[in-house]
C-alpha cells in the first residue's frame, strides 16, 4: 500500500484561507479542505486536531499581517488624523479582501481559545493606537494626556460601531461595510480634533 506524502501545514493553512475566505468559517468542513489538497483528512490532524484550532492559526496569520499593516501606518504617516485614518483605511482594505471571515464569525462560542484569540487580538490593536496617540504627544502634535485611556475609549467607540453593523445586517453588505468605515473616519476627525483642544 502506498504510503501518503505528509502535507505541510502552510499548505493546510493556506487552502484554508482560500476556502473560509470564499465560504466562510461554518460552511466549510474538515474534508473539502483535504479534498482541495488531495490529502486524507488523517493527514491534516498531525498539525490540526479540529477546526477550531485551524480557525485560529487561519486568523492568526490574517491579523497578524493586520496588525504589521496597522504599525506602518503609524510609523510612515505624518501626523495623528492621518496614523489613525490609515489605521481604519488598512482594516477597511482587509474587511474587502477577508468579507467572509470579517462578516460571518463563527459558531464556537463557546472556545475559550477563541474568546483568548480575540482578547489578545484587541489588546494588539489597543497598543497600535497607543503608540499612534503617544507619537502625537511626543511630536508636540497634541498635549500629554493618558495616551493608553484615550486609545481604549476611541477603539471600544470603533467596535461599538462595528457590532452594531453585525447587529442591523443579517446579510453582509459591502456597501454598508464602505459606509461604516467612512463613519469611522469621521469620528476620528472628530475626536482627533477634541483632542486637539483638549485642556483637562
Amino acid at each position: 500500500m502506498k504510503t501518503e506524502a505528509p502535507v505541510k501545514e502552510e499548505l493546510i493553512t493556506e487552502a484554508a484561507l482560500r476556502r473560509f475566505t470564499h465560504f466562510g468559517f461554518n460552511k466549510t468542513t474538515f474534508s473539502e479542505i483535504a479534498k482541495d489538497l488531495g490529502v486524507s483528512q488523517q493527514s491534516m490532524y498531525y498539525y490540526f486536531p479540529d477546526k477550531k484550532s485551524l480557525i485560529i492559526k487561519v486568523a492568526a496569520n490574517v491579523m497578524a499581517s493586520l496588525i504589521a499593516a496597522m504599525q506602518e501606518k503609524v510609523n510612515t504617516c505624518n501626523n495623528l488624523l492621518e496614523r489613525l485614518t490609515g489605521i481604519v483605511e488598512v482594516k477597511e482594505a482587509f474587511f474587502e479582501k477577508y468579507f467572509m471571515l470579517a462578516t460571518e464569525g463563527t459558531n464556537e462560542k463557546d472556545s475559550d481559545e477563541l474568546h483568548c484569540f480575540v482578547r489578545q487580538m484587541q489588546s494588539e490593536q489597543q497598543a497600535i493606537f497607543i503608540s499612534a496617540f503617544e507619537k502625537a504627544i511626543a511630536e508636540g502634535e497634541i498635549r500629554q494626556i493618558d495616551a493608553a485611556k484615550k486609545a481604549a475609549l476611541l477603539l471600544n467607540a470603533l467596535n461599538a460601531m462595528q457590532d452594531n453593523y453585525r447587529n442591523t445586517h443579517i446579510i453582509p453588505d459591502h456597501q454598508a461595510i464602505r459606509d461604516l468605515f467612512e463613519e469611522q473616519k469621521e469620528l476620528i476627525a472628530i475626536y482627533v480634533s477634541g483632542l486637539k483642544n483638549y485642556h483637562k
